[in-house]
């Protein structure tokens, strides 16, 4: 056969044809790795309740459900939407998966929400470590027609009434009668779940309230919890949230709460000396505060206090239910003062910490 021989000018071409073709898949490649880059670390296949609120937009909600796991690119997830479904997504509460592909995640969205947020609903917040007393000031916040008595008279009319029944606050079954608890002892503490909720527009702070109760139940509902056990645990929860905010440090604080338990040791939780003096989450604890006679005092007092002393997050109910096993006795926070704690096993370990601590200058 004839040799085709190719000018200078058409290998020229040619090459720099083969180069533009082999930048564009480089950079395709490059993309599509960059989209796919997962931020966060989630088991697959769990389930995810995700509420879009009014007005939310189609970027906010993508980058939502890769933080929750749920898609591992916000980007890839963005590219593949029809601009009709950004544009028009339904406001209410979906649920997905962690871990799914992007055609079921916006199929879902197109489906619209399993629960409408319908138009007359208000939504209201309430924070993780949060007193009755302060839950209350929140609500009477979030809701300009109610003030705090209002919700105040609920609990009254509920004591009063010395059980549930269908025009007072229904509590759970094996939380304690308020009607039988002593005067220094908080009856409501702990029975509020705390996250963000919405309810009708016209509910009565009795509804308000019971919305929050059904939440708690709900949450010991996932978890198998023997039975008479579930008021210790929410106690012990309690603590652990007034005690630290970070996650991973919770079983561990849970595992020394049970360490000293087991000896039996004096908790000495400054969390329950502030509850005892009725201060918010940042007020310091002082060597005199610790004399103050209280059944929440756990300088004073052996065991756990009579209950819980804050509202609790899922984290720290599920420290309470899974404490790490850890040979820890004390902690203080650490002198970074990042909100960590340092641990010890011996009072001497616990003292260097804290002399630590301190010349720290308290973390102020």
């Amino acid at each position: 056969m004839p040799q085709v021989s190719l000018s200078r000018s058409s290998r020229r071409f040619i090459g720099v044809f083969f180069a533009v073709v082999v930048l564009a898949v480089v950079t395709v490649l490059v993309i599509t790795s960059v989209m796919d880059r997962s931020v966060t670390d989630t088991t697959q296949g769990e389930e995810v309740s995700y509420t879009i609120p009014q007005g939310r937009s189609f970027r906010t909600v993508s980058d939502d459900l890769q933080a929750l796991g749920v898609v591992r690119s916000a980007g890839r997830l963005r590219s593949q939407v029809d601009d009709a479904l950004a544009r028009g997504l339904r406001p209410g509460t979906y649920t997905f998966t962690t871990g799914s592909d992007y055609d079921t995640v916006l199929n879902i969205l197109a489906q619209g929400p399993d629960t409408p947020l319908l138009a007359d609903t208000a939504r209201f917040t309430v924070q993780e470590g949060l007193t009755v007393a302060q839950t209350l000031e929140r609500l009477a916040e979030s809701f300009d027609r109610y003030d705090v008595d209002a919700f105040v008279a609920v609990l009254e009319a509920r004591t009063a009434a010395q059980g549930n029944s269908d025009d007072v606050l229904r509590l759970p079954a094996w939380f304690p009668e308020p009607a039988n608890a002593p005067a220094d002892v908080f009856a409501y503490e702990g029975v509020f779940w705390p996250q963000t909720y919405d309810v009708a527009l016209d509910a009565t702070p009795r509804e308000i309230l019971q919305r929050m109760v059904d939440q708690t139940e709900q949450e010991f509902a996932v978890h198998t919890v023997a039975d008479g056990d579930q008021y210790r645990l929410l106690t012990v929860a309690s603590l652990i949230e007034r005690e630290t905010r970070i996650n991973t440090e919770r079983p561990v604080v849970a595992g020394v709460i049970n360490n000293r338990l087991a000896l039996p040791m004096r908790l000495q939780i400054d969390a329950t000396v502030v509850f005892a003096l009725g201060g918010g989450p940042r007020q310091q604890v002082l060597f005199s505060d610790l004399d103050i006679d209280s059944p929440y005092n756990t300088y004073r007092n052996d065991g756990l206090p009579p209950g819980p002393i804050a509202g609790v997050s899922a984290a720290s109910l599920d420290a309470a239910l899974n404490p790490q096993t850890v040979s820890y006795f004390y902690y203080v926070l650490d002198p970074a003062c990042d909100g960590t704690h340092r641990f010890a096993d011996t009072l001497a370990q616990h003292n260097r910490n804290v002399d630590a601590f301190r010349q720290a200058g308290r973390c102020q």
